[in-house]
């Protein structure tokens, strides 16, 4: 039979023979445990200089600026009847933030945006059919000038062909070279 209910329920196994006596069991808890465990060692206290402030102000607005942003989505809040006066100042300043632009030299360069550089058209140099009276005036004069010169050379007939220098013939091959490389970029080009 069990104890008649009067003061501590005795044990039903000797604790003696676990090793345990009455003075050595744990006391019991009178208040709630601590919210946090003692601590050996304390922590490091923070650095403190002009270059930790600029990076902390830094982080701080580069946080808000990118809650400002319109790709972050925020909570409806219950729509009141009367507007704020401060809301009105809010609105203002989120319209201006809108053309955040980052320094890129902080981000890493996978995330900048690239801009395609756009490509200049080709457009062939085409020459005016009529000049003024004094352009073609001077160009008359100057080929009578060259028909004079061209006298004294009868040696030389119109079928032959001039013998080109070095030069004349390397900058020939160029510009064939510079008009196949136009073609090319026009063929390119979508429609």
């Amino acid at each position: 039979m069990a104890g008649k209910g009067r003061g501590v329920g005795a044990f039903t196994f000797n604790i003696e023979a676990l090793g345990i006596g009455r003075g050595s069991m744990p006391e019991a808890r009178v208040g709630p445990s601590p919210l946090y465990p003692n601590t050996d060692f304390k922590p490091v206290p923070l650095k403190v200089g002009e270059d930790e402030d600029y990076m902390l102000a830094l982080k701080q607005e580069m946080r808000g600026a990118m809650q400002r942003l319109p790709h972050n989505i925020k909570a409806q809040s219950g729509r009141a009847d009367v507007e704020k006066y401060t809301e009105r100042y809010l609105k203002h300043s989120q319209m201006d933030d809108e053309t955040w632009t980052p320094d890129w030299n902080l981000f890493p360069k996978e995330l900048m945006p690239r801009t395609k550089k756009p490509r200049r058209k080709v457009t062939k140099n085409k020459k005016s059919g009529k000049g003024s009276s004094k352009e073609a005036a001077d160009v008359l004069s100057k080929l009578d000038e060259l028909e004079k010169k061209d006298d004294g050379n009868a040696e030389k007939s119109d079928d032959e062909p001039e013998k080109k220098t070095k030069n004349e013939e390397e900058e020939e091959i160029e510009e064939e070279e510079y008009e196949e490389e136009d073609l090319e970029e026009v063929n390119e080009e979508p429609i």
